[in-house]
């Protein structure tokens, strides 16, 4: 009897293992229309863009807003939930934007989505999200982005917070809600879950990996309740009343250096002759935030060439998202009537290079007499490097488009001449990169925020050689914005 029933057991436990994932190692799916061809983007700037049209049978999706090639920058903040647009139709005139606001935010694991968490929560106090109409991320910002994207201000506005396909209620975006999930252990919630048995079934008799684990854990703890995990939050389920979302990972499989960058778009999707609609948000996050040595690839089926993209942190290639703004702004440059103007707020959750090495004879901990941990010194080397091409790389950017910069980083806080702060910034230089973060880092993080995004604006707005910069940030903050004096 004993025996039965311990069979009994191994058996559910393998079907279990098989019913949840196939026995391959990607998991997006081919498209039911690959052959349905991408129309160019719309030429006229007041007309709303679309990827394509609705085809005869198809269910409304808001996978689009994944898109950069279409962002929606002509509809302006005010009109984003109070009308419903259809494709080619004339925009109102009061409904008209000649601005175009993305935002993006680098990686950091659970210190960058906190810290970015913090900076959109006070560009809203001031009435600059509002008006944000791309979104970009990689690797930890991401958790944020795809929450921000997913989520809506008041769940009990039926226009502004539409339902799920799964049925499952979106989070509310307020400080109440937001910290506390992002907050979470995310690490011991993975290595628990590693123990589930039929995760342990998938993960020795499947291509189920520690990847598709945190996948799931981060859906379950972040984004939705679902249980089942084919149940998740897919980029259908994107809020359409919000901006369009762009998660970045970094593509070995590239055969060019322009290859390496992977967004997850409709467009990038359907050169595999697949459906990002049915895609896990959760999964394209991990892709990003694939550390290497910590976490496996990301993979992809290309079911037009019977080929695989193998995708890792997007940090590897861009760790502050600046590619798909870039993109999106050559796509706009491209067409007739783009906007006017154009601005790019950047969440920069870098941690300054720990010179304490130089104090020390003897370097090395005791888990270095089994596996030496120099490499991390050298990738944080490598994206130091990165980060100072990025930022050149965006200057130059807004130079070409002739647009606005913010840069909220506290890189220099050390640096100030308040003591407090000072201090504060030499604190936050100390919070490691890890999907796990204590309350008092987050708490630092959170008046940091504060404080860097009152300066930036302050930095701006009082600067007689940027009136065309203040002009623009003028317009966009709202009338019950905290005052900001040049004193």
């Amino acid at each position: 009897m004993g025996r039965r029933i311990v069979f009994l057991l191994l058996a559910v436990t393998g079907l279990a293992g098989c019913s949840f994932v196939p026995l391959y190692g990607y998991s997006n799916q081919e498209s039911e229309r690959a052959s349905a061809p991408v129309p160019r983007p719309v030429q006229n700037a007041y007309r709303v863009v679309s990827l394509r049209p609705l085809l005869p049978g198809d269910v409304p999706s808001s996978a689009s807003k994944a898109s950069i090639a279409t962002v929606p920058w002509q509809i302006n903040a005010a009109c984003r939930t109070s009308t419903a647009f259809q494709p080619g139709e004339l925009i109102p005139e009061n409904c008209r934007d000649d601005r175009f606001v993305a935002l993006a935010i680098s990686g950091g694991g659970s210190r960058a989505s906190i810290f970015g968490a913090a900076v959109m929560l006070e560009l809203q106090r001031y009435g600059l999200l509002q008006h944000v109409d791309l979104v970009s991320c990689v690797s930890g910002g991401c958790l944020t982005a795809a929450y921000y994207a997913l989520s809506c201000d008041d769940p009990e506005d039926k226009a502004a917070c539409p339902p799920t396909t799964n049925g499952a209620a979106r989070y509310a975006w307020d400080e109440d809600t937001v910290y506390p999930l992002l907050k979470r252990n995310f690490l011991t919630r993975w290595f628990g879950n590693w123990f589930w048995p039929n995760n342990i079934a998938k993960f020795w008799f499947t291509h189920y990996d520690r990847t598709d684990i945190m996948a799931e854990t981060i859906s379950s703890n972040l984004y939705d309740q679902s249980i089942l995990d084919n149940n998740q939050f897919r980029f259908r389920d994107l809020n359409p009343n919000r901006p369009n979302l762009a998660i970045n990972a970094t593509n070995v499989t590239a055969g060019q250096i322009r290859e390496f960058p992977f967004t997850f778009t409709p467009e990038q999707f359907q050169q595999l002759d697949s459906d990002l609609d049915r895609y896990p948000i959760a999964n394209a996050v991990m892709a990003s935030a694939s550390f290497p040595g910590a976490f496996n690839y990301v993979t992809l089926r290309n079911f037009r060439e019977q080929r695989y993209v193998h995708l890792l942190d997007g940090g590897a290639y861009d760790n502050l998202g600046l590619n798909a703004i870039k993109t999106a702004m050559e796509t706009q440059a491209s067409n007739t009537g783009g906007p006017k103007q154009r601005v790019v707020i950047i969440i920069d959750a870098y941690m300054a290079l720990d010179n304490r090495l130089a104090r020390e004879a003897e370097p090395r901990s005791w888990t270095d007499y089994i596996v030496d941990s120099n490499f991390f010194v050298a990738y944080d080397t490598l994206l130091t490097s990165l980060r100072a091409t990025q930022l050149q790389f965006a200057n130059t950017l807004l130079r070409n488009h002739g647009g606005t910069l913010l840069h909220i980083s506290w890189e220099n806080l050390e640096k100030d001449k308040d003591p407090k702060i000072a201090l504060l910034g030499n604190r936050l230089n100390r919070i490691p990169t890890s999907l796990n973060i204590s309350s008092k880092h987050a708490g630092r993080l959170r008046d940091a925020a504060s404080i860097l995004v009152e300066k930036e604006l302050r930095h701006i707005l009082c600067d007689p050689s940027r009136q065309a910069d203040a002009q623009a940030l003028r317009a966009m903050m709202s009338a019950q914005a905290p005052a900001l004096s040049c004193g």
